[in-house]
């Protein structure tokens, strides 16, 4: 990748970036994205990173679509049997 990334590189990037940082917080397992952020991701995203479905998948990840701005990465915590989310921080 050149300096300066393509706008779909950037989706890509925050959505991996996000589903990274989700195991901090446990395992990773739903993409939860507005209609406009999963097209967007479905633009950017390699082929290999999605599954054929159903559900349809993202690097393992069930992706659905929620009404909302923001777009998360839902994880489960093992330790305190709980789901926990990681924001995903959308390019601009």
């Amino acid at each position: 990748m050149s300096g300066n990334p393509t706008a779909s590189e950037a989706v890509a990037h925050a959505v991996n970036f996000a589903i990274l940082a989700a195991h901090r917080l446990g395992e990773p397992r739903v993409l939860e994205l507005t209609h406009r952020q999963f097209v967007q991701l479905q633009q950017a995203g390699a082929p290999a990173d999605w599954g054929p479905g159903p559900p349809c998948t993202y690097r393992g990840l069930r992706v659905t679509e929620v009404p909302g701005p923001v777009g998360r990465v839902l994880a489960w915590d093992r330790a305190r049997e709980t789901e926990m989310c990681q924001a995903i921080v959308w390019p601009r």
